[in-house]
């Protein structure tokens, strides 16, 4: 298999020890190639200066790795034969021409990651749609660190073996290169993360990375980029299930603790980014009033409003980015993370009975209810307003089931008859927005807005009723009306 790929010197003689294999036979050949001490963190690494390359022949193999797997392909354009036959081309002249190495690594190292839809971008100069035959390399890495380069071929046969060969490489810089040598750290973190997904569970990945993070934080100074990964770190705690969930509260007080003053403390997109996540652990561990406190401080200041764009294009492993839709009332909430914040908020004040923070939330804020409410909630007079609501709901259900709000009729019948199964594809939405206009309406009825509460209550039990949830209202309403 080996002698049919272009490999690395290195590469090549690991894969014969190995016969393609990971796990024990892999950790076996590093110990006895590389006389490491097995570390706590994720076996034996690799000598780093065993796979580094000199600039010179990191450009020749990559320019014949490219030309080998990417240049000879016959590629077929969506466009035109014309343009099919232009690309083709361009790629044989491209890689015909010796003096065309050093762009194409410059371009491959600023990069990092470069899969193959990017290099038709590059050479060609601006994106292309094209069908291509299978080819042997999927992706390839490449990062400067010192004054050498790692570069590492994800091939397609043994794509597993080969994941692990990169993710052992990058786990071997960060315990023998100091962090300042080693190009966009953080990025290749997340390379390494990435590499391991699929090879081993969330749980045991989040395990390694933090301990690796660790390693890295003792082993170099204080930077933005030591910060930024224990930024990462927390964030793949967050998405690695139960186990880390619980201990996310511990690792998110440590880092403000130790990262809230100096040069390169957190900066408020960052306080926001923990704040969000302690908010999230506190819905999972249904902790009312941590809640309360998290969902408080992201929305007061707009914290959350003020870095949306970059929250969510910066961390999109935790923040959920659909847009908000302020006019919609009967959806998922948890689509978009404004829209949860204010869904969550408002059942912890049901539940801790702070119905006057709920008004305020209503009144203040289009998000905590929807376009409809907050109007009639503003408006001088709300009787002759109130079909808004109705109006709202039966065009939620046909966009919902039709994609369309013209087919109301139609997707209302389809709605009634099934929102109800558990098993059907609306019975989530239907259970989140029975949940939350039950919410609304004990915080509308505590402030004794009488119509609104009669008009949402019929529109709910037409549309929306789930009887636990009903059940529930009920009580709630005979409980206050006995207070009385």
């Amino acid at each position: 298999m080996e002698g049919s790929l272009l490999l690395l010197s290195f590469d090549e003689q690991l894969f014969q020890r190995t016969d393609g294999q990971t796990g024990k036979k892999l950790e076996q050949a590093l110990e006895e190639d590389f006389l490491f001490v097995k570390t706590a963190i994720w076996g034996a690494p690799v000598q780093s200066n065993e796979f580094l390359l000199e600039q010179e022949r990191a450009e020749k193999f990559c320019f014949q790795l490219i030309k080998k797997y990417w240049g000879k392909l016959e590629l077929y354009s969506n466009d035109s034969v014309h343009e099919t036959n232009t690309v083709n081309e361009k790629m044989k002249q491209y890689f015909a021409e010796q003096q065309n190495r050093k762009a194409l690594f410059s371009f491959l190292h600023t990069q990092g990651e470069v899969a193959f839809d990017q290099l038709i971008e590059f050479i060609y100069t601006k994106p292309v749609p094209v069908s291509r035959q299978q080819t042997g390399l999927e992706k390839m890495y490449v990062y400067k660190v010192n004054n050498q380069f790692f570069v590492q071929p994800i091939y397609f046969v043994n794509e597993k073996y080969w994941k692990i060969i990169g993710a052992k490489k990058i786990y071997s810089l960060f315990l023998q290169v100091p962090l300042r040598n080693i190009t966009r750290p953080v990025e290749l973190m997340r390379h390494f993360k990435t590499l391991l997904a699929g090879q081993f569970t969330a749980n045991r990945i989040a395990t390694i990375i933090h301990k690796l993070v660790q390693k890295i934080d003792y082993e170099n100074p204080k930077s933005d980029e030591v910060k930024q990964l224990h930024l990462l770190n927390v964030r793949t705690h967050f998405t690695s299930g139960r186990r880390h969930m619980l201990k996310l509260r511990k690792c998110i007080h440590a880092l403000l603790e130790n990262w809230s003053t100096g040069k390169f403390a957190l900066n408020m997109k960052e306080q926001t980014l923990l704040g969000y996540m302690l908010f999230q652990e506190a819905v999972y561990k249904r902790d009312y009033r941590s809640i309360l406190l998290q969902g408080m401080y992201l929305i007061e200041e707009e914290r959350i409003n003020n870095h949306a764009i970059e929250l969510v294009v910066e961390y999109a492993d935790v923040l959920s980015s659909m847009n908000p839709q302020p006019d919609t009332l009967v959806k998922d909430y948890r689509e978009n993370y404004l829209e949860h914040v204010f869904y969550e908020l408002i059942n912890s004040v049901v539940k801790e009975e702070q119905f006057g923070l709920g008004m305020e939330l209503l009144k203040n804020n289009e998000l905590a209810s929807c376009t409809a409410v907050f109007q009639l909630l503003h408006a001088d007079e709300t009787e002759t307003m109130l079909h808004i609501i109705e109006a709202t709901v039966q065009r939620d259900i046909a966009l919902f089931i039709d994609g369309s709000p013209q087919n109301i009729r139609e997707s209302i019948i389809i709605w009634q008859q099934q929102y109800l199964k558990k098993g059907s594809a609306y019975y989530r939405v239907a259970e989140m927005t029975s949940q939350h206009i039950c919410n609304l309406l004990k915080i509308l009825f505590w402030a004794e807005e009488d119509l609104l509460v009669e008009k949402l209550l019929a529109v709910y039990k037409k549309y929306l009723i789930i009887p636990h949830h009903f059940q529930d209202l009920r009580l709630f309403i005979e409980r206050r009306v006995a207070l009385c």
